[in-house]
């Protein structure tokens, strides 16, 4: 029988370069400490390693592994910008035929039956590769890995334009499923509305904290905030007055600003918009404290709006029929919102809902043409075949009547 180990992946900071919400605390106890002592519990013959960046070597997630004081418990510190090189380096010890269970350090609530099920049929069928359809909650995921896959990997993925597979290799051999023994698990539980409401509980604390923030620290490989607006640069025209709604401190309003004509930005918290005027120099931009759901613009201001992973936090009626008002007949709208086919009571505390993908094209389809659908995997990686994913970008047209 196979060896297993289990790697629960976590970092102090965020790929955006904020704080990772995995040091935020559950029911008073760190996240990534619950993360960890769920594993223990649930696989008590394996052996486990916290795998971190290298500039956390030293640092709280230290701290952490001291404190749970778990001989079968290591660590392991490198590779920056690479999970899939820690993975590796962190199973060195283990055989190829061996299999890793890889946990995230936010998901204290994996699903460990289904972590179970998966290292059976990956041991049976000797696969690369098993994980959750890419809609699947993701609070509930894990994913299992034959360890010489993972190693042949690394030497495949030495390209500067293959970095984003560092970050989740799960995706490659998803994308690449004929080349490799891959599998989704197919049988997949149902989740009573009570249980999922406890752990939207337990997570309320850690998603109480302000917005993400990029920074210096950013990691573009991983980032899917900043990748949304590189996204969407791709559809709009320099001859554009945009507005991006939902802008926080003004990052997506600078990014795009050197490529178009003009580009304002709005926000519900009057002190993200001080912060963004306060560090924005560029001649066309301009920030305003505004609702989504009820804005002071006139009809028909806009050439194009952006609004990333905000409609699940408000209403989305009100919401909708606002950001066609403001925008120009022929105009265009992208937005991105996360995919999951279980999220009429998410995890996420701060999210009134989130959306299956065939509700969210019928939803948006009521107000815009919908052109073009991007369901991003993971982090920023896509499959323009396949718009299942944990999160999904719309582009789209308004009307003219």
């Amino acid at each position: 029988m196979s060896n297993i180990k289990v790697l629960i992946q976590a970092s102090s900071r965020s790929w955006a370069g904020g704080r990772d919400i995995c040091m935020g605390l559950v029911n008073g106890e760190i996240a990534i400490v619950r993360t960890i002592k769920r594993a223990l519990t649930a696989f008590p013959e394996a052996q486990f390693c916290l795998v971190a960046p290298e500039f956390d070597r030293g640092g709280e997630l230290k701290g952490i592994v001291d404190e749970i004081a778990d001989k079968r418990l290591q660590a392991f510190y490198g590779f920056d910008e690479s999970p899939l090189s820690r993975m590796v380096a962190a199973s060195s010890e283990l055989k190829d035929d061996d299999f890793i269970v890889r946990v995230d350090g936010i998901h204290f609530c994996f699903d460990t039956n289904l972590s179970q099920q998966m290292v059976s049929l990956a041991q049976k069928n000797n696969l690369d590769c098993i994980k959750l359809p890419a809609d699947f909650p993701v609070h509930f995921s894990s994913e299992v890995f034959r360890v010489g896959a993972l190693r042949e990997l690394v030497k495949i993925l030495d390209k500067p334009e293959l970095a984003k597979f560092h970050v989740h290799p799960k995706t490659y051999f998803e994308l690449n499923r004929y080349d490799y023994k891959f599998e989704h698990l197919g049988s997949l539980p149902q989740y009573s509305d009570d249980y999922l409401r406890e752990c939207r509980q337990l997570a309320q604390a850690i998603y109480e904290i302000p917005r993400q923030e990029v920074n210096s620290h950013r990691i573009a490989s991983g980032d899917r905030l900043g990748y949304h607006y590189q996204l969407a640069l791709k559809y709009l025209k320099s001859s554009m007055k945009v507005l991006d709604i939902a802008c926080a401190d003004g990052y997506g309003v600078r990014m795009m600003s050197t490529s178009l004509a003009t580009v304002h930005g709005a926000d519900l918290d009057p002190e993200s918009v001080a912060y963004a005027n306060a560090h924005s120099s560029q001649k066309n931009v301009a920030f305003f404290v505004e609702d989504i759901t009820d804005m002071s613009f006139d009809d028909d201001s806009y050439d194009a709006v952006t609004s990333f992973e905000t409609l699940e936090h408000v209403p989305e009626e009100a919401c909708l029929k606002e950001l066609q008002r403001i925008i120009k007949p022929g105009g265009m709208l992208v937005l991105s919102t996360p995919q999951n086919s279980y999220g009429h009571i998410p995890v996420n505390s701060c999210h009134i809902v989130e959306y299956s993908l065939d509700y969210l094209l019928n939803l948006v389809g009521q107000y815009f043409h919908i052109v073009k659908v991007i369901g991003i995997k993971a982090g920023i990686i896509h499959d323009d075949a396949d718009p299942y994913g944990t999160n999904t970008v719309l582009v789209c047209i308004k009307p003219i009547r």
